[in-house]
């Protein structure tokens, strides 16, 4: 997808590898802690994978239908995460709070292509790291199509904080939208796109399927902002 290209190398600033180390251990003890009774979060099957082949159902816990429009605060905010697909989502991208893994994964920067993404009103989200090997009709809680990182104020990244799951429109063929976890996605209200955020990484006191989180810092001066009317990166704080 062409509006995907150019990627931006922002700096590295996040933790050690034996920290990341650490928390892997930390994650695979919990996950086994959850057991193998564990409900699976896929809507459809038994697997934690869903895709247009295969009968998708909204989950009850979405009670309206996904918004179309801008800035709406979707109808997420009191969905809770199974333990056990919280456990499985962050032991599956740990490593990825290390940059140059992810980009080793198959991750690049969309800074150049689609800038830092925020909203003053509702809160901060950071800049995608997308894994365009990954943009079909299948999503699975342990392979985001992109992942999500917090800026610090000089413009280098802070950390992961969120996964988002993505499905472009031309690829679901199904009446209903694609879910995972649980959930339902919505359609991005400028990119032809089926989205669901999970903040992961970073607790968000709206919910953790939100888009926006007001834990999240905005994006930093000197750097590109998604522009809402051109679905790409604008000048900084126009």
């Amino acid at each position: 997808m062409a509006m995907f290209k150019n990627a931006h190398r922002v700096g590295k600033g996040l933790g050690s590898r034996r920290g990341v180390v650490a928390m892997t251990a930390v994650l695979t003890a919990l996950l086994a802690a959850c057991g193998s009774d564990a409900k699976p979060a896929s809507d459809a099957t038994a697997s934690s994978t869903t895709s247009a082949t295969s009968a998708t159902s909204v989950a009850s816990s979405a009670a309206e239908p996904p918004s179309t429009t801008a800035d709406v605060d979707h109808p997420m905010g009191g969905a809770a995460m199974a333990t056990a697909d919280r456990a499985a989502a962050m032991l599956a991208t740990a490593g990825f709070q290390d940059v140059e893994t992810a980009e080793a994964a198959g991750y690049a920067s969309t800074l150049d292509g689609l800038g830092c993404f925020e909203n003053p009103e509702q809160g901060g989200m950071g800049v995608h790291y997308l894994n365009e090997k990954l943009m079909d009709a299948s999503v699975d809680i342990t392979t985001p199509e992109a992942l999500v990182y917090e800026l610090d104020a000089d413009g280098k990244i802070a950390g992961l904080v969120a996964h988002e799951y993505i499905v472009p429109v031309d690829a679901w063929t199904s009446t209903e939208p694609p879910s995972l976890f649980g959930m339902a996605f919505h359609q991005h209200p400028v990119l032809p796109l089926w989205v669901l955020h999970t903040w992961l990484w970073k607790d968000n006191p709206t919910g953790v399927f939100q888009d926006w989180n007001p834990a999240t810092r905005l994006c930093p001066d000197d750097v590109p902002i998604f522009d809402a009317a051109t679905g790409a990166a604008g000048d900084p704080h126009k």
